[in-house]
């Protein structure tokens, strides 16, 4: 796949991660779905993750932060 190619269909993931957030969906769901799509490198899904993060309300998203440091120690 061409450079411009790759760049147009991660748009579209972009654009399709976009839209899941805006309807509500589950974050569980939207890491599936990024997870799913195999065409796509560990850093392009690690991006649409890190897009998709940035997408959530803040007080989810530090919430969320919190637990997950928590966990590790």
């Amino acid at each position: 796949m061409s450079g411009t190619q790759r760049r147009a269909a991660l748009a579209s993931y972009r654009d399709a991660v976009a839209e899941q957030i805006r309807a509500g969906d589950p974050f569980g769901e939207v890491e599936d779905s990024i997870d799913e799509v195999a065409e796509l490198t560990i850093d392009e899904k690690a991006a649409l993750w890190l897009f998709a993060f940035s997408l959530r309300d803040p007080a989810e998203q530090q919430l969320d932060a919190r637990a997950h440091l928590a966990s590790l120690q």
